[in-house]
């Protein structure tokens, strides 16, 4: 039977892409128009669906740092990718994955503390719909990569996901106040006794931002992720939090985000046994 995750992002699906057909038949003799603003990078721990023209390249380093739950257990990974856009609405990345891990009191699991160089992502990035000729901006997102070691130990043990997302976001207030919907799901393999067990992760995050100056722009996000480990019993958080965006100079863009979970509405009280309590992201993003 379907899980309650599958359906609530098949739900939002059905909602979303009837009007995304209107939106497609909408672009037919419409002029292009330009934006002061690339929506990918100006939100928080979620993102937009722009991304760069043909022939552009970018790099980006996304560093996240989780702490707070028991046992004063705290990690930081970063990804750093180079992007190209190889035409108009379709880009390729690959890039790099580390990790520095904190670990303690992990019940038997011999962790792997220190700095990891810890495997490979790649993406494609498809701008189904562009959010200046159309109604809103939509993109579809598939990244698959591969660990090294266990993102929960640090131990040796070579795992892999394939995390599938659906960015929209919309201009609510010309230049002024940007929406974002993010849609993720992401299957993870990780070799136990010999098979390969899968998890299954399920993310929905919504936010918006606001514009200060032509360089500043402030926000915040909320987010619902949920666990469907093949181990254990389905796990789920709320995670609510600001974020700021800068432009430091041509081509180059900071971005920070700070979440923190919440009691919701399911369970109640915090899960600090599957997620931590904080998390906190910096993005920086170079375009040439």
């Amino acid at each position: 039977m379907l899980c309650i995750r599958c359906r609530l992002l098949v739900a939002s699906l059905g909602l979303v892409l009837p009007a995304a057909a209107l939106a497609q038949e909408a672009r037919h003799g419409r002029p292009v128009t330009k934006s002061r603003f690339d929506t990918e990078h100006i939100f928080g721990f979620g993102e937009g669906s722009d991304f760069g023209p043909m022939g552009e390249y970018e790099i980006e380093s996304f560093s996240v740092g989780i702490f707070g739950a028991a046992g004063s257990n705290f990690k930081v990974g970063n990804e750093t990718s180079l992007r190209y856009s190889i035409i108009d609405g379709l880009r390729l990345s690959i890039g790099a994955l580390t990790d520095y891990l904190n670990l303690h009191n992990l019940s038997g699991l011999s962790a792997r503390n220190g700095l990891n160089v810890n495997g490979i992502i790649t993406e494609v990035r498809w701008n189904i719909f562009n959010r200046l000729i159309s109604p809103f901006g939509m993109t579809l997102s598939v990244n698959p990569e591969w660990r090294r070691t266990d993102p929960a130990s640090g131990r040796y043990d070579d795992n892999f996901a394939v995390t599938t997302a659906l960015l929209i976001d919309k201009e609510v207030i010309p230049d002024k106040l940007f929406m974002e919907l993010n849609l993720v799901y992401s299957p993870f393999w990780l070799p136990v006794s010999g098979r390969f067990l899968r998890d299954d992760s399920y993310t929905v995050l919504v936010g918006g931002s606001y514009v200060i100056t032509p360089d500043i722009l402030v926000g915040a996000e909320i987010r619902h992720e949920n666990l469907a480990p093949s181990i254990s019993p389905n796990a789920h958080a709320l995670f609510v939090g600001p974020h700021m965006f800068l432009q430091l100079a041509e081509g180059l863009t900071a971005s920070f985000a700070w979440a923190f979970q919440i009691p919701d509405l399911g369970a109640r009280h915090a899960d600090l046994a599957n997620f931590q309590r904080y998390e906190a992201g910096l993005r920086l993003v170079y375009s040439f």
